[in-house]
């Protein structure tokens, strides 16, 4: 009777552990990063980089597409543009100051598209992106 408690009591460690793990990780993913709602234009999205405010980072959503796009401001003038789609399975990223990482499977991106974390072998879709005239200028073609 001492195995059977033994290993039931395991098997639920185990398990609210993991339940817990994963809750912390999104809860900590979702570290408020700010969402700028745009519109594209002629394959064309410009954001305000007032948007950006403080933060080096900034979620794009746009009604016309599937997936939030991750602006990452590296410096004054250098900007990178990524899709928050997993290409493991195509699963919708969650983004926060560490990286990407997707709930689905567990794969994981650094801030510049690169996988860390398997089963995704290919690294996140880059955008073009530049600031011009206090605009950030994401080329969707």
């Amino acid at each position: 009777m001492q195995r059977r408690n033994f290993i039931k009591s395991s098997c639920t460690f185990c398990i609210g552990a993991t339940v817990l793990g994963t809750a912390v990780t999104e809860l900590s993913s979702c570290a408020s990063l700010p969402i700028y709602k745009g519109n594209t234009d002629q394959g064309f999205m410009n954001i305000p980089l007032s948007a950006l405010e403080d933060k080096n980072m900034l979620i794009v959503r746009n009604a016309d597409m599937e997936y939030d796009i991750l602006l990452v401001k590296k410096s004054a003038t250098d900007i990178s543009a990524l899709l928050m789609k997993c290409t493991h399975q195509n699963n919708p990223l969650i983004a926060n100051n560490t990286g990407l990482f997707c709930p689905s499977h567990g794969s994981a991106f650094d801030l510049e598209g690169n996988v860390t974390q398997d089963p995704a072998l290919v690294s996140l879709k880059k955008y073009k992106a530049e600031i011009i005239n206090e605009t950030v200028i994401i080329n969707l073609k």
